[in-house]
């Protein structure tokens, strides 16, 4: 066994001494009270310490408890003829409270967690020790639990200060129990589910002790009061409930760690996509758990769909959330974003067994976030050819298009001058036409690189402009109630054009149908015909360029086309933004 647990041995002995020892005191006193209940307080928060000494070394929680286990076992050693101890006895029992109320608001990390907990605690012991310091100097010959044992103040007793002080004390839970309320409501109204659930227990049984030591103040001074016998019973019983939770948080974290071996064995299994994270919540017991992963080399973190993330950081959320990176050899493999009321040795357990199934899903994640990489970057191609074609169109239409029209007006006038010879008129007429002609083409080519209407009217307007200029019958009906990302709009509108002139070049077909709907947050355009059908995606460049373009917004392209009964080509494209 090691120094510390021999040492751990030894306080465990001397508080057994000091409990038995203090307790036959009070019985050789005569003292009116339930020994047995009092002997069981008294142990229990002794057993407590002494557990959370050995399992959390650094917690504060353990010496607290100890600390008040000494001062209960204090008040039963009033009766020895000992001078100094009626002193001792009355300053230490004024530290009770603030113990206790140091212990609820710490538990279980052992530390104060906001600047209100800690002005809370704050007046708590500064009452007990201004109190004290007054009881000190001016404690009386025959004070309170010394009836018969000999005293001399060493400083200025004075009974009315003393009793003034002493009434001061037990009147300033008037001030320190809402107080304190107010912290464990602040508290649980901060607090996360779990840490509720792990808390609960401990809170509803401090929040009723506050009230009787607050009923207490207002209570009869008299010890024999059967009334204030009562409120000590139940002090008694409440008190036992502290270092009973305490031990129970320490127990239930290791039952807590056997989880962790239930997990290596969900994970022996292939786990369907996501099912890592529910595995790691299932065992932590807590649902809202996520994992991130880190990009090897580049210092990012995407979730298991690809997807960059962020890790919180200090105050980025209203509910607090801590962060468990889980590494191999140095190297960060994830992290767990989890309920900072778990325990922290937990959490690292459950990351450590889960190391390789970890590691295999950063693997499948890298793969997923460059796949998200080749997506993004085609969107981009996609939207850098769109704004190139309406370069393209503008400088058409604002640049060759008006000289063009502007030529074509200058010959109308050279061929309208009446001392001009009739065969340059003729001339001149038929260059006109050819020039109107070009126009004419120039426009249907600017119309087929980006069309304006697309621009500066939406969807609707260009495809409806498309049905009137196409050369079979086409019918358009729309359900949309405004404009979409231009991204979308462009896509759509060259899945309609590309569709119709196959319509128009191969289908045969007598008339054809477009539909274009908005629902769930996807569009949906579909062109059918009743043409000779047979049309082969993967043969045509059009159609395959077409799919490519779908799928680079992230849609998908289906062609329907059975021979002899029509084509339909249906493109379904996310449009939330």
């Amino acid at each position: 066994m090691t120094p510390r647990r021999w040492a751990l041995v030894a306080l465990g002995v001397a508080a057994l001494a000091w409990a038995l020892g203090s307790e036959w005191a009070s019985i050789h006193a005569g003292a009116r009270e339930s020994h047995f209940l009092d002997v069981i307080v008294g142990l229990s928060f002794f057993a407590g310490g002494i557990v959370a000494l050995d399992r959390r070394p650094g917690n504060a929680i353990g010496p607290l408890l100890i600390g008040y286990a000494v001062t209960w076992f204090f008040g039963n050693w009033y009766q020895a003829r000992i001078p100094v101890f009626p002193t001792l006895i009355f300053v230490a029992g004024l530290f009770g409270a603030p113990l206790l109320a140091h212990i609820a608001l710490a538990y279980p990390s052992g530390r104060l967690r906001t600047s209100f907990d800690r002005l809370v605690l704050g007046a708590f012991y500064a009452s007990a020790t201004a109190v004290g310091v007054v009881g000190l100097v001016t404690f009386p010959r025959r004070g309170p639990g010394c009836g018969r044992c000999p005293w001399t103040p060493l400083f200025l007793p004075n009974r009315t200060v003393f009793t003034a002080a002493l009434w001061a004390g037990d009147h300033s839970a008037v001030v320190l129990v809402p107080l304190f309320l107010a912290a464990i409501a602040l508290r649980w109204r901060r607090g996360s589910r779990a840490e509720r659930r792990d808390l609960t227990p401990l809170w509803v049984a401090a929040t009723i002790l506050a009230v009787v030591y607050l009923i207490g103040a207002f209570a009869s001074p008299d010890p024999n009061d059967p009334f204030v016998y009562l409120l000590w019973e139940l002090r008694a019983v409440l008190d036992i409930t502290a270092p009973i939770i305490f031990v129970w948080g320490l127990l239930s974290t290791r039952l807590a760690r056997s989880a962790v071996g239930d997990l290596v064995v969900e994970l022996e299994r292939a786990l369907p996509p996501g099912g890592l994270r529910a595995a790691l919540a299932r065992a932590l017991g807590d649902p809202s758990l996520d994992v991130a992963y880190a990009l090897e080399g580049e210092g990012r973190w995407v979730d298991a769909d690809g997807i960059p993330v962020s890790l919180p950081g200090p105050g980025e959320r209203s509910v607090p959330r801590a962060v468990t990176v889980v590494d191999r050899d140095g190297e960060p493999l994830a992290a767990l974003i989890h309920d900072p009321a778990l325990d922290a040795g937990l959490v690292r357990a459950a990351g450590a067994a889960a190391g390789m199934a970890i590691a295999n899903e950063r693997l499948r994640a890298e793969v997923r976030a460059q796949l998200e990489e080749v997506r993004a970057s085609r969107q981009r191609i996609v939207e850098a050819g769109d704004r190139e074609r309406q370069r393209v169109e503008r400088n058409l239409h604002d640049g060759a298009q008006q000289r063009l029209v502007t030529l074509s007006l200058a010959l109308a006038m050279l061929r309208d001058r009446p001392d001009g010879d009739p065969a340059t008129a003729v001339a001149l007429a038929d260059a006109s036409a050819e020039l109107k002609q070009a126009i004419e083409e120039l426009r249907e080519l600017a119309r087929g690189i980006h069309p304006a209407m697309l621009t500066e009217e939406g969807l609707l307007a260009a495809v409806e402009s498309l049905a009137d200029r196409s050369s079979v019958p086409v019918r358009v009906l729309a359900d949309l109630d405004g404009r979409l990302p231009e991204p979308i709009e462009s896509t759509a509108y060259f899945v309609v054009s590309e569709a119709l002139a196959n319509v128009a070049k191969y289908a045969c077909a007598s008339g054809a149908l477009v539909e274009i709907s908005k629902r769930n947050g996807r569009l949906r355009v579909e062109i059918s015909d009743d043409g000779k059908g047979g049309a082969d995606a993967g043969r045509g460049s059009g159609l395959r360029g077409l799919g490519d373009r779908v799928s680079a917004v992230g849609g998908t392209l289906r062609v329907e086309s059975p021979s002899g009964r029509g084509t339909r080509v249906i493109a379904e494209i996310p449009c939330d933004a």
